[in-house]
C-alpha cells in the first residue's frame, strides 16, 4: 500500500502482514520526496493509477493473474455519500503508472499543482528483500554518517524533514530523493486547465487552449525502443503519422526550479514516448486499455458527443 506522508513530504510503502480479523499495516520503506523550503507547505497530495470514472469504460475490471509482489495498491479517494463514507483501495499493476499529485502552498498565497510519475515496479523494488534495488537501498544506507553531535543509531533523523516512529530508527529503510526520485520519476506541473486520464502505463492529457491538442505520453519500456527505432535512435528527434499525430522520445533529464517551493531543483528522467494529436473541440477525455474516447461539442448543437479513437501502437 502506498501513502503519502504530507509533513516530511515522503511516500511511505506499507503491507498487511495478516488479514481480518488480525490485519496489521507495517511500514516497509519510506521514499523521501523533494525537500521543501520553509515557505512551502504540502497542504494535501493524492495517488492514483486510473482515472476513478473510467471503471465503466475499462474491460479490466477483473485484474489479471500476477506473480506474487506483482500488484500494489493506493489509496483512492471516492466521492462521498454520506458521514462515515470510506476510501477504497485500487489495485495497480506492477507494470503501470502511479501518479502522485502534490498541491503545495507558499506563505505569499500562490499555489502550485505538481504530478509526479511513476513505475509501480520501481516502487515494488524496495520492498522487496530479494531485489537489486533493496540491497542497493540498504547498502548505501549502511554507510550514511549522522550530522555532528547526533548518535549513529538516530541517523535516520537526519534525512531532510523525515521523522520515524519510536523502535523503527533501526530497521526502517529510508530512501533520500536524490537516490531514487531522479532515475525512476518524471515531474510535470499540473495544469488545472488540463483535463486528465491514465490507465497502464499510458498518460493522456488535452487542454482548453483552442484549438486543443491531446497529448500521449506513454512509459512502456518496448514502446520507448520502438518509437527510438522509428525516429532514428534519437531523443527529441519527431516523426509525424499519415493521421496527423506527431511522436517524439523524452528520454532527457528535466528540471522543474524549485524555486519558492523547494529547497533545489528537482531532475527527473523517467523515459517515455510523447504523441501530440490535434483534435479541434475536444472539451474531454477518457481511456480504457485499447481506446481513447474524445468527448466534442458538434458546431450544429449544444449536445456533446463521444468520439472512439484506437491508439496507434
Amino acid at each position: 500500500m502506498l501513502l503519502i506522508r504530507l509533513r516530511e513530504p515522503a511516500l511511505e510503502l506499507c503491507r498487511l502482514s495478516d488479514i481480518w480479523p488480525n490485519a496489521k499495516l507495517e511500514t516497509v520503506c519510506i521514499l523521501a520526496l523533494p525537500e521543501m523550503t520553509t515557505s512551502a507547505s504540502l497542504r494535501w497530495a493524492t495517488c492514483f493509477g486510473e482515472h476513478p470514472g473510467h471503471a465503466l469504460f475499462s474491460k479490466g475490471r477483473h485484474p489479471p493473474e500476477y506473480a506474487p509482489g506483482e500488484y500494489a495498491s493506493t489509496p483512492m479517494q471516492q466521492p462521498r455519500e454520506g458521514k462515515g463514507a470510506r476510501r477504497n483501495l485500487q489495485s495497480v499493476p506492477a507494470d503501470g503508472i502511479i501518479s502522485v499529485v502534490m498541491h503545495v502552498h507558499g506563505l505569499s498565497g500562490y499555489f502550485s499543482t505538481i504530478d509526479l510519475s511513476v513505475r509501480c515496479r520501481a516502487l515494488l523494488g524496495f520492498t522487496d528483500p530479494n531485489s537489486p534495488t533493496w540491497a542497493t537501498a540498504w547498502a548505501a544506507q549502511a554507510v550514511r554518517k549522522p550530522v555532528e553531535g547526533e548518535r549513529e543509531r538516530e541517523w535516520p533523523r537526519t534525512l531532510p524533514g523525515v521523522v520515524t516512529r519510536p523502535g523503527e530508527e533501526d530497521s526502517l529503510l529510508i530512501v533520500p530523493w536524490e537516490e531514487w526520485g531522479p532515475a525512476n520519476t518524471r515531474i510535470l506541473e499540473h495544469d488545472s486547465l488540463t483535463w486528465g486520464s491514465l490507465v497502464g502505463e499510458r498518460r493522456a492529457t488535452v487542454g482548453q487552449v483552442r484549438p486543443t491538442v491531446i497529448t500521449m505520453r506513454d512509459y512502456n519500456p518496448f514502446r520507448v525502443r520502438r518509437a527510438l527505432a522509428r525516429t532514428g535512435g534519437g531523443a527529441g528527434a519527431e516523426v509525424k503519422l499519415e493521421c496527423g499525430s506527431v511522436i517524439k522520445v523524452v528520454d532527457n533529464t528535466s528540471v522543474y526550479r524549485g524555486g519558492e517551493w523547494f529547497c533545489d531543483d528537482i531532475e527527473s528522467s523517467l523515459p517515455y514516448v510523447e504523441t501530440v494529436t490535434p483534435y479541434p473541440g475536444c472539451e474531454g477525455i477518457f481511456m480504457d486499455e485499447d481506446n481513447l474516447m474524445a468527448e466534442v461539442r458538434t458546431e450544429v448543437s449544444s449536445h456533446k458527443t463521444i468520439v472512439f479513437l484506437l491508439f496507434c501502437d
